[in-house]
């Protein structure tokens, strides 16, 4: 019996302790085991019945305020009085610091603010494709280059299209490398035959310049001066050319112009023309009332011969002829003397 009862009381002390500190009090005095023990026998003196509790003690500085030390940290404030905030993933609530006001929108603004995607799922803007854009152009330039490029009239063209595909291949290289596009052969091909077009277009404009320079150069006959009428000049390629003036009549001149080609290849006589005028005035030219031109080409070994007709009076007596065969070929000259004894006009 006595074992039971000191049990109850070490039990009711523990309850005790424990309500004042959930009180934030301070802790009542703990018994001592001979205060126990005696309370004990008194309880079992007075008959077996419940024991009377002992006031708790009263300390000297229970009316001053206790530190923390003594009273432990000061409760959390309900959880009714601190504002939260949900989280938009739905996560747990979240305090808010103390003093924190929501923010407010201005007016006429959106609740939510701007949105950082597209209204609409028809304005999406799909991923940008391979830009195989260089290498496409590589491979058509390269292609008409080399073709151009043994062409003998378009091998200067040939040439700046070949430039262009070897810079549109080495650019097109460059993106394959960076993964933005996907034709490399196509740049590979337009550099190879750019470069073919590049080399072949230089060497074919070489021979273009060449050919054109011989063409259009000037054909000198073998004198400047002036020959009698009759006689035949020759030029510096072997073609050849006679002059013969005879008066018709008392008031005309025809001048007849033979050529002979004896270069060895065709001759071009466009533009081919023929001046006469007095001797001593260089500008005062007799006036042609007809002729029969020569042709515009004339084969090797072949004749051509062209009929001038020139108005002239009674006092005219020498005249000086220019011809041109026409083409390349510069002017020859000849003079003619009317008051000859074969002059055929009327004394």
């Amino acid at each position: 019996m006595n074992t039971d009862r000191r049990d109850d009381a070490a039990g009711r002390g523990a309850l005790r302790v424990e309500a004042a500190r959930e009180a934030g009090g301070p802790a009542p005095a703990e018994k001592s085991g001979t205060a126990e023990k005696a309370e004990g026998e008194g309880a079992a003196e007075g008959g077996g019945g419940p024991a009377a509790e002992a006031p708790a003690p009263v300390r000297a500085d229970a009316g001053a305020p206790e530190s923390a030390d003594a009273t432990g940290p000061a409760a959390p404030a309900p959880a009714s009085d601190q504002e939260v905030l949900t989280p938009p993933d739905g996560g747990p609530p979240v305090p808010v610091a103390p003093g924190w006001t929501r923010p407010r929108p201005a007016p006429g603004s959106s609740t939510y603010g701007p949105k950082p995607y597209l209204p609409g799922p028809y304005l999406w803007v799909p991923p940008a494709g391979p830009r195989n854009g260089a290498g496409t152009a590589a491979l058509v330039l390269g292609i008409i280059g080399a073709v151009l490029a043994f062409t003998l009239v378009f091998s200067p063209l040939a040439v700046i299209l070949g430039a262009l595909a070897i810079g549109f291949g080495v650019t097109a290289v460059r993106r394959v490398r960076r993964g933005e596009a996907r034709n490399r052969a196509s740049g590979l091909w337009g550099i190879w035959l750019g470069g073919v077009a590049a080399v072949a277009g230089v060497g074919m404009s070489v021979l273009l310049v060449v050919l054109a320079a011989d063409f259009f150069a000037p054909v000198s006959p073998e004198t400047d001066n002036a020959v009698e009428a009759g006689q035949t000049v020759t030029y510096d390629d072997g073609l050849e050319v006679t002059l013969v003036a005879e008066p018709v009549a008392e008031d005309v001149l025809e001048v007849r112009v033979r050529v002979l080609n004896r270069t060895g290849e065709l001759v071009t006589l466009t533009s081919s023309g023929v001046s006469a005028y007095p001797v001593g005035s260089d500008d005062a030219y007799l006036e042609q009332e007809g002729a029969d031109a020569l042709p515009f080409t004339l084969d090797d070994d072949h004749v051509a011969i062209g009929t001038y007709h020139f108005a002239v009076d009674e006092e005219l007596s020498d005249v000086e002829f220019e011809v041109s065969p026409g083409g390349p070929y510069e002017y020859a000259y000849w003079w003619k003397d009317l008051d000859g004894p074969d002059d055929g006009r009327a004394a």
